[in-house]
């Protein structure tokens, strides 16, 4: 296939995407919704692939290499480890079958607690406590006011915004508090502008990529 035959079926699919723009119109409104199948398609299609060259048939090599070991238990127990992970796998496709469902519902489940366990393990070690590391630790004395400012306003911001999510009244009259009141309403305002800037971060990111295509059908439309 030539490169002009490429460019043309990108450009192709460029205005089948963009083709949601036109609203939901007769035949217009299938455009989209094709491009959307094709991208998906192939999207699965890479994956498999990619997941067997690079995942399960390197994998499957180091299992037989008596040299190579995954764990402790030595490389003669690497083979059954595949096998189980293939096994677990091959459980999820029973998914449609109604009688045996609940063994795809078990692995699922195993799959769910053990992926938030991870997660949860990698945000903590990974990122919340760095980040609080970060923002607790205060420069030298002997460092220039700017970086000690900078610190400081870091650490006030950090403790705004974690007090917004708190409820207070006062035993009396049920009322806030007017000092809680005025700490809770900057850190919301903090919240707020950093919303912001990650929701302008992302539609200039989604700028920069439709620049990136429509120069891109200019260069081979010339």
């Amino acid at each position: 296939m030539t490169e002009n035959t490429l460019a043309l079926i990108s450009f192709a699919l460029t205005l089948m995407v963009f083709s949601y723009l036109l609203g939901d119109l007769p035949l217009i409104r299938h455009l989209y919704r094709i491009a959307a199948y094709i991208f998906i398609g192939m999207s699965a299609a890479f994956t498999l692939i990619v997941g067997y060259e690079s995942l399960l048939l390197p994998f499957w090599q180091e299992a037989q290499d008596p040299a190579i070991s995954w764990t402790a238990l030595g490389s003669q127990a690497d083979p059954v480890i595949f096998g189980a992970a293939l096994l677990f796998a091959a459980l999820l496709l029973l998914k449609p079958v109604a009688r045996l469902g609940w063994l795809s519902n078990s692995v699922l489940a195993a799959v769910v607690a053990i992926g938030a366990a991870v997660g949860v393990l990698g945000a903590l070690r990974g990122t919340l406590l760095p980040l609080l590391e970060a923002t607790v630790r205060l420069p030298a004395l002997d460092a220039d006011i700017g970086s000690l400012l900078e610190s400081l306003l870091v650490l006030l911001g950090t403790l705004m915004a974690l007090f917004s999510f708190h409820y207070q009244v006062n035993p009396s009259g049920g009322a806030r508090y007017a000092p809680g009141k005025v700490f809770r309403t900057i850190g919301k305002a903090l919240i707020v502008t950093a919303l912001g800037a990650i929701y302008a971060s992302t539609i200039l990111s989604s700028l920069t990529i439709l620049t990136e295509r429509i120069a891109f059908l200019f260069q081979y439309g010339a």
